[in-house]
C-alpha cells in the first residue's frame, strides 16, 4: 500500500499508543486506518409477510435476501437502508426503527437492519434484484438465504412477530 498523503510505500507496524498492525507512512507518519465496512437494510412487512429479494449479483447471485447493500458516506443509516430499499425494490422512504445489528468480524462487516410495515405490497425490480416475493415463516427458502446474517435476521422476526418488531431491537455477533 502507498501512502494516501504523499505517495510512500507504508510499513505495517504497531503505531505508538496502538495495540494492533497498521499501515504507517514513514515519510509523514500518516496512519491508514483500515475499518469496517457498514451494512445497511430493511426488513419490510405487509400483513405480516416478509419481504425477500432474490439477488442479481454477486457474491450469492440467486440466492435469498432483504434490500440491503453498503452503507455511502454523507449518510445516516437509516438513509442507507432506505435508500437500498429504493434501488433495490423501489419501495419509497418510510419510518423505520432500528431491529437488530450483526458484526461479522471475520469480514470486517457491522450490518444494520431497520424494520418497517408496507402500506401495500407495490415492489419494482432494480437492477441488482431478479425477483421477490412476501412469506411467511412456512414460505421463507431457508435453505436458499444469500446469508447468515439474514437467517439469523428472519429467525429473530418471526420469534418476535410483526405487532411487537418496532419495539424489538436485538444486537448479535457472528462467529464466523
Amino acid at each position: 500500500m502507498y501512502c494516501t498523503q504523499c505517495g510512500t510505500k507504508t510499513e505495517s507496524i504497531i503505531p505508538p499508543l496502538d495495540n494492533r498492525l497498521r499501515n504507517v507512512c514513514p515519510a509523514c507518519g500518516y496512519i491508514h486506518y483500515v475499518n469496517p465496512n457498514n451494512i445497511v437494510g430493511v426488513i419490510a412487512t405487509f400483513n405480516g409477510k416478509v419481504l425477500l429479494c432474490k439477488r442479481n449479483t454477486e457474491p450469492r447471485k440467486n440466492y435469498w435476501t432483504v434490500p440491503a447493500g453498503f452503507m455511502e458516506n454523507g449518510e445516516t443509516l437509516l438513509e442507507g437502508a432506505q435508500r437500498e430499499a429504493y434501488e433495490e425494490v423501489g419501495i419509497e422512504p418510510m419510518p423505520s426503527n432500528l431491529f437488530m445489528t450483526y458484526s461479522v468480524p471475520h469480514i470486517s462487516q457491522v450490518h444494520f437492519y431497520f424494520y418497517s410495515k408496507l402500506k401495500n405490497q407495490s415492489t419494482r425490480i432494480g437492477d441488482e434484484i431478479n425477483d421477490v416475493m412476501f412469506a411467511d415463516h412456512s414460505e421463507v427458502p431457508w435453505d436458499d438465504l444469500a446469508f447468515n446474517s439474514i437467517r439469523v435476521l428472519l429467525e429473530h422476526f418471526f420469534k418476535v412477530g410483526d405487532e411487537k418488531a418496532a419495539d424489538s431491537f436485538f444486537n448479535l455477533s457472528s462467529n464466523g
